[in-house]
């Protein structure tokens, strides 16, 4: 398995050696598995530009996806990704948000955390998990303790500037920094767990408020490489520190770790590429942390054909915590996820092709269930092809991997299955997936 592309290059390898110390401090391992190295390699099971390499599919999909585009070449047509659990093993927004707090790469000043955080939450009130003592907890009360947290280390951290004198390592060792962490961490996973998706999908985002574009961009390939080198898949969790209760008591959150940009999509980009049918990345993580794994690990796909969540730009040239539905546009760009990903194809993609839709399109969750099905009626989209993570009966995309589980093997399937390894952040030769922390392959739940 490649670890990076030529891309990344010496830059990179300082970035690692600068950051690699860092890292855990308050982390606590459950589930650890060491990284294995890839059992196939592109460049001794790959016939030709035109063909994809056999790698880690699972035959009967690879060979479906195969036949269309052998059906397709130089027709004109295009497909869509999905990124993260995707194009990519796990999560790069995700995996962004811990490196960035580990960092505490944030430019935010202190006065304006709170709206930051408050942005777009419905309830500021309203319970939105428990604290180990089984008491609720609102984001008010997060917002309190993590802007409490946040003043401490704005004023004590010297990468802050602001007079800190404290490096990172010592401020790790902070309960205001690991009451800070589990917190944050915490608020991430109870906005998505409480609120709809057009709250919580972009809450994350703004806590790049302040930043320019290339500084995300910059903060995004550090984490990605990070992440990519890390050696180990695993659930993780911070837990806040006793001494600091605050006015959400001690909380305690998990989270997964590693990434991997597989040879098999990397492969499959460039293939289709070859085949003179376009590719389009949809993503709900933001832009700039896609455009940084685009042009760095092996997909390098056109800049223009990457879309993705964008916040308003400040007259200053740094993001604010405000969504971008005006990208393009006037109310042109909507939200990158869900529903909001057939509308970026119909406003921005389908224009270019006659209005047609995507003729396959790759994804893993509800949030690209409409992007695959929306135009399959018409006869548009032929394929989609779903990377297994056994959802649940209740997520839209369990319909699609029921029926690609009844018609492994059919010429003219519908849906496919790609199984993957998240021990090992690999794909398997198999429609069937292990989950992580488990050893049982698993193909689709059944039905309630």
């Amino acid at each position: 398995m490649r670890k990076r592309t030529q891309q990344t290059g010496l830059f990179l390898s300082m970035i690692m050696l600068a950051t690699t110390s860092l890292w855990p401090v308050s982390v606590y391992a459950e589930e650890t598995t060491e990284a294995a190295v890839a059992v196939v390699s592109e460049e001794t099971d790959k016939a030709d530009a035109k063909t994809l390499m056999e790698g880690n599919w699972a035959p009967a999909t690879r060979a479906r996806i195969q036949a269309v585009i052998d059906a397709n070449a130089g027709s004109g047509r295009y497909v869509v990704f999905d990124f993260d659990n995707t194009s990519a093993i796990f999560d790069v927004e995700e995996a962004l948000l811990a490196y960035q707090i580990e960092n505490l790469e944030f430019k935010i000043a202190p006065e304006n955390l709170a709206d930051v955080l408050e942005t777009q939450i419905p309830s500021v009130d309203e319970p939105v998990g428990k604290n180990l003592t089984d008491s609720d907890v609102t984001v008010a009360n997060l917002v309190a303790d993590i802007t409490s947290d946040y003043q401490w280390l704005y004023e004590n951290y010297e990468g802050f500037g602001a007079g800190g004198t404290h490096d990172l390592t010592y401020i790790h060792a902070t309960n205001q920094y690991e009451d800070f962490a589990a917190k944050l961490r915490y608020m991430y996973s109870a906005v998505g767990d409480t609120f709809d998706a057009s709250v919580s999908y972009p809450w994350v985002t703004y806590l790049f408020t302040g930043m320019t574009p290339d500084e995300v961009y910059d903060l995004a390939l550090a984490s990605h490489t990070y992440w990519s080198e890390y050696g180990r898949y695993s659930k993780e969790t911070w837990t806040s520190p006793v001494e600091l209760e605050g006015e959400s008591g001690i909380i305690s959150t998990s989270f997964i770790t590693g990434i991997t940009f597989t040879d098999e999509l990397q492969d499959l980009y460039q293939t289709l590429m070859a085949n003179d049918i376009d590719v389009y990345i949809i993503s709900a993580s933001f832009i700039d942390v896609i455009r940084a794994a685009n042009d760095n690990f092996g997909y390098n796909i056109p800049e223009d054909h990457v879309f993705a969540m964008r916040n308003v730009l400040g007259e200053d040239g740094t993001y604010t915590n405000e969504y971008d539905y005006n990208w393009g546009g006037e109310g042109k760009c909507a939200q990158t996820q869900a529903a909001g990903k057939s509308t970026t194809i119909t406003n921005f993609i389908a224009p270019n092709y006659d209005g047609a839709g995507p003729l396959m399109v790759f994804g893993d969750s509800a949030g690209d269930w409409n992007m695959m099905t929306d135009w399959m009626e018409s006869g548009d989209t032929q394929l989609g092809v779903i990377f297994n993570r056994y959802r649940k009966t209740s997520d839209p995309i369990w319909q699609g991997s029921a029926e690609a589980a009844e018609t492994i093997g059919n010429a003219d399937a519908r849906f496919v299955l790609q199984g993957r390894d998240e021990n090992k952040g690999q794909l398997r030769p198999s429609e069937y997936s292990i989950l992580l922390g488990t050893t049982e392959e698993v193909l689709v739940r059944p039905a309630e």
